[in-house]
């Protein structure tokens, strides 16, 4: 019976351990007062740096976008690309996001005021951008189309001018050389109307204008003395000259206004709003500047006064430390010997310090139990050892035992095999030399006794795998339970065509390939035997995730399995449904074993005349 230690009086060492390390806990909690608060300033600046260096980071990328804003719209403006025009707009919207980001983040009122100016003039600039590329579009569509348009009609009816005047009497001659100074005069007012589209100036303008006057009086000219037949012509002429000079004015009107909002207007705005990107970028910079100088000080004030505190704490806890030493430490330090010689199994004659009223006391009266305790363990350590060779001895008998069951199982297997197919031999040279002289019956019994010689191998087969099942070979290799699903769809013998759908997704794990393929197959194949209605049968495979399993399932539409007969299914040679499908009644059995093995675990879920559904889990 080990004696326990009786609690004695709290004695002065007791006082003198609770007294240093109270100091030093003092100690450690003024450094940590004078850390906390050196850190929480410091931290109070770096938010300060970081808001500011985030200011400046996103004026940075603001300014980065105005230049990249206005290069997209010199881009445009010199290609009228649609592509352009819509960079534009994915442009401008970046950066009123920007903006608007930042004005809601920034607390500075300084960067405040000019971010909201910034952002007006950038809606202005937009707002002109939008406006001028309207008036670009008018105007091309102006020059490009209707201009051209109004001027071939023009050009057509001059033509048809000329042709009737040419053939008229003598005294309207001169008509003909007036439709011909009508066509000089137009073509020359195509002309200057070009040239100013292609470099604007106000002479093509004034040129275009009097040279259209000057076709306009000719033909007025020619309408004050034409004939009938010539007055409806020259009067269209008339109004398609008026429509030609419209135009053109609308599209000189578009163009100075194209250029004047590009040139003027969106250029004031531009400067505008890239000196105030500009400007906040600089402030922003000025106060990281300030704010960087003023943690460099703070922080050098925290270091001193960090410094002085250490140095302080690691004077008085030198002091406790010797004094805890002289007191405490050089008789614990003898204890540990002690203990560590009994721990390592000896048995001491004597234990130090018994005599002591304290706390080493104490551990000398617990030193003195271990050392009884020694004599204890050494015997209980005897009886441990001789347990363990008799452990030995059995797990050898076991396996030896493990490998004559196996040696018997293909013995067994293979003896009994020789003589069935001799038997099956034998059967079909009978039938091959008695095939006239048997009788129908005797030939349909020949035929029974060979497939039952089939059945008794197949028996054969099943038993020799279930005894080796909980003894496989080789390593873990990744599976694609997709493709071995889609692999054994393709192969298994499946006549009526019956559908198999596979999940999605499957999952890849790391297994034994072989053990996992024959639960699969076995579970398929028996859905496609043993179904009653295969011409709409349906076979569908899932699976779901567990913490350490994958729970897959193999759903059929089939007849169902009564709920008495769900535990008969996995035995040994229980067959259920349609007895006269080919097999042993041992395949189910053999995936039971082969996933408890493993680890996992099948059930059935099913009911007569109702689908049938197996689940079985597969470690990850």
């Amino acid at each position: 019976m080990i004696d326990k230690i009786k609690p004695k009086r709290m004695t002065s060492l007791q006082w003198k351990i609770y007294i240093g390390f109270g100091g030093m806990i003092l100690l450690l909690i003024s450094n940590g007062i004078l850390g906390i608060y050196g850190l929480g300033n410091a931290m109070q600046s770096f938010d300060q740096y970081r808001d500011v260096e985030k200011t400046y980071n996103e004026s940075l990328a603001i300014d980065r976008n105005v230049q990249e804003l206005k290069r997209r719209v010199n881009q445009y403006i010199n290609t009228g690309h649609s592509s352009n025009r819509d960079a534009v707009q994915v442009t401008y919207e970046k950066l009123q996001k920007q903006v608007s980001g930042l004005l809601s983040d920034v607390n500075d009122k300084e960067i405040s005021e000019s971010l909201i100016i910034m952002n007006s003039h950038l809606e202005g600039y937009f707002k002109n951008f939008t406006l001028a590329t309207e008036e670009r579009q008018l105007r091309t569509s102006l020059v490009q189309t209707s201009l051209p348009e109004q001027g071939q009609r023009v050009q057509v009816n001059l033509e048809k001018l000329e042709a009737q005047v040419h053939d008229s009497p003598q005294e309207l001659s001169r008509h003909y050389l007036a439709a011909l100074s009508a066509q000089r005069f137009f073509a020359l007012a195509e002309k200057n109307a070009l040239r100013y589209f292609a470099e604007p100036s106000t002479p093509f303008v004034d040129k275009t204008l009097s040279s259209l006057q000057d076709a306009r009086s000719i033909i007025e000219s020619i309408q004050a003395e034409a004939l009938n037949s010539e007055k409806v012509l020259v009067n269209d002429l008339l109004s398609q000259l008026d429509e030609y000079e419209r135009i053109c004015l609308r599209a000189f009107q578009a163009t100075r206004s194209y250029l004047y909002l590009v040139n003027v207007v969106m250029s004031g705005e531009a400067s505008e709003f890239a000196y105030y990107s500009m400007q906040i970028k600089n402030i922003a910079e000025s106060k990281r500047t300030e704010i960087n100088q003023a943690t460099i000080v703070h922080t050098q004030d925290i270091k001193n006064i960090t410094t002085i505190a250490i140095i302080g704490a690691l004077l008085i806890g030198l002091y406790y430390a010797w004094r805890l030493a002289y007191s405490v430490v050089q008789p614990i330090t003898a204890m540990t010997e002690t203990f560590r010689r009994l721990g390592a199994g000896e048995t001491l004659i004597t234990i130090p310090a018994t005599d002591r009223n304290d706390e080493i006391g104490q551990m000398a009266i617990a030193a003195d139990i271990f050392n009884k305790q020694n004599f204890v363990t050494k015997n209980l350590l005897q009886q441990s050892q001789t347990l363990s060779q008799e452990l030995i001895q059995k797990t050898r008998e076991l396996e030896m035992i493990n490998s004559e069951l196996d040696n018997f199982a293909y013995i067994a297997s293979h003896d009994l095999k020789s003589p069935l197919r001799g038997i099956d031999q034998l059967a079909k040279w009978i039938q091959e030399d008695s095939a006239e002289e048997l009788s129908e019956e005797s030939c349909v019994n020949l035929n029974k006794l060979q497939g039952r010689i089939r059945t008794m191998e197949t028996l054969l087969n099943d038993l020799l795998e279930y005894s080796r099942i909980g003894r496989m070979t080789g390593e873990c290799e990744q599976t694609d339970t997709g493709a071995m699903l889609k692999e054994i769809s393709e192969l298994i013998d499946n006549p009526e065509k019956i559908q198999i759908t596979i999940a999605p997704d499957m999952p890849v794990l790391n297994t034994f390939r072989t053990p996992l393929r024959h639960v699969f197959l076995n579970l398929i194949t028996n859905a496609v035997k043993h179904h009653d209605h295969p011409e709409t049968g349906e076979i569908n495979i899932d699976y779901r995730e567990l913490p350490d399993f994958y729970e897959f399932s193999v759903k059929d539409n089939g007849p169902g399995i009564d709920p008495k007969h769900h535990d008969r299914i996995f035995q040994m040679y229980q067959r259920v449904g349609n007895t006269t499908a080919e097999g042993s009644g041992m395949g189910l059995a053999i995936i039971k074993k082969q996933i408890e093995t493993l680890g996992g675990t099948i059930s059935v879920e099913s009911a007569e005349k109702q689908n049938t559904i197996f689940h079985f889990t597969w470690s990850k």
